[in-house]
């Protein structure tokens, strides 16, 4: 039986998380791109592409980075969040 063991980091690991902040929320801050560069634990980088994907503002991914934790959870995490009339909103960046 393998055992799985966390790749190391690359710098490609550290693009897509920046790539999809960029798709999601715009340009990325050169504070956050300069933390995101230091950040060596693969582990890390994989939370947060995962809360990336599922924040629903640049704020709650943000409180995410400045006090990491496993909360991924409740309305700051919906990436689709419902509008007033019923029907979920797109991503900035979709245009509709």
């Amino acid at each position: 039986m393998e055992s799985h063991q966390p790749h190391p980091i690359t710098n490609d690991d550290r693009q897509d998380l920046l790539a999809l902040l960029d798709i999601r929320f715009g340009a990325v801050p050169e504070d956050v791109s300069e933390a995101i560069a230091a950040i060596e634990d693969v582990s890390q980088i994989d939370h947060l592409i995962l809360v990336a994907a599922n924040a629903a503002s640049w704020t709650d991914f943000l409180r995410e980075v400045r006090e990491p934790g496993f909360r991924i959870v409740g309305q700051g995490f919906d990436p689709l969040p419902e509008r007033d009339d019923g029907s979920a909103k797109r991503g900035k960046h979709h245009g509709k």
